[in-house]
């Protein structure tokens, strides 16, 4: 009889287990769609020229301009001027938050696009533009604004439903992430005090480094058993605070991307997943999400003097870049 109870005892507590971990499957990493694995379709001519566009950019920034840190303010400021003047010739009006920092003042750089819907829902899309002392940048993050530019030009020609707010913030970088001097945290504070409706924001988080080598991915521990060990996707990461808008950012990505995608809202006991500006959105009781190529975890560049725009895969970038036009675009208001 002991015997059989024990039985009885393993099978509910095996039950127990798989019933956890498929809950924690459905709660961190079951999304919605399917993964892009096919061989990307060639570009069009609209997609070369959007890749140009791109390349454009990540060069004046990263090899032009270089490094963009507290330490060369001019060339910090050169960033931020060029920003402006792209968001300028696509358009729009862009308007300047400063940031004060030490004995300077530096400047967010944002554009607003109305929404056709409702109009008191924001979406925020951001790009960190300074680097990291030693390096140009042109991964961290240079390609992120890049894609954050062409957003601009690209998105009123979808006619997004939510209002879109794209910026350029300042002092992402340490050692001012998580201080006063970080711009998206002293962003996303103002917003708060003006209580706006902020629904999502999407940080931009280098974009550029994709590869199909076997073995080229690593992964924090335990997600190592979950994701894929090559470098050639697009990764969605979220809180488990923000799981709807991960669900919903990736689920609308894979609609039009010819790129691999995979997503993941996890607990922030995970440092890796705080390490953008999205987390400063968190820090406000905002959802939000970053869009990397994760960074450390793939690109050997990372922080040194080798993060060249020469490094960056631009067909990628140009195919990642139209997809999200289409993506936050077609995200409908009122969820």
């Amino acid at each position: 009889m002991g015997h059989r109870l024990l039985g009885v005892g393993l099978v509910v507590i095996l039950a127990l287990l798989v019933v956890i971990c498929g809950g924690l499957y459905l709660l961190i990493l079951h999304m919605p769609g399917a993964s892009f694995q096919s061989t990307p379709s060639p570009l069009d001519s609209r997609e070369e020229t959007l890749r140009d566009r791109l390349k454009g950019h990540v060069r004046v920034l990263a090899e032009d301009i270089g490094e963009r840190h507290y330490w060369r303010p001019d060339a910090k400021h050169r960033a931020a001027d060029y920003i402006e003047q792209v968001f300028r010739d696509s358009g729009h009006e862009p308007q300047r938050q400063a940031v004060p920092t030490g004995d300077e003042v530096f400047h967010n750089i944002e554009v607003e696009l109305q929404g056709r819907g409702d109009k008191d829902e924001i979406l925020v899309i951001g790009a960190h533009y300074d680097t990291v002392r030693g390096s140009p940048g042109a991964d961290d993050n240079a390609s992120g604004v890049a894609v954050l530019m062409e957003l601009a030009r690209l998105l009123p020609k979808e006619s997004p439903e939510r209002t879109i707010r794209l910026v350029a913030f300042a002092n992402e970088e340490s050692p001012f992430f998580g201080t006063e001097a970080m711009g998206s945290l002293r962003y996303a504070r103002e917003a708060r005090v003006a209580d706006e409706n902020i629904v999502g924001m999407l940080s931009l988080e280098m974009l550029g480094y994709f590869t199909d080598e076997p073995g080229s991915q690593r992964r924090p521990p335990v997600l190592e058993y979950v994701y894929p060990d090559t470098g050639d996707f697009l990764a969605f990461v979220g809180n488990v605070a923000s799981r709807s808008l991960v669900r919903e950012t990736i689920g609308a990505f894979r609609k039009y991307a010819e790129v691999p995608s995979e997503g993941l809202a996890a607990p922030e006991l995970i440092d890796d997943i705080r390490r953008s500006d999205h987390w400063a959105f968190w820090q406000q009781g905002y959802p939000g999400l970053m869009i990397t190529d994760t960074a450390n975890f793939r690109n050997p560049h990372y922080h040194g003097p080798d993060d060249t725009y020469d490094t960056l895969d631009y067909d990628t970038m140009a195919r990642i870049t139209a997809a999200l036009a289409k993506a936050v675009a077609g995200m409908p208001a009122g969820r």
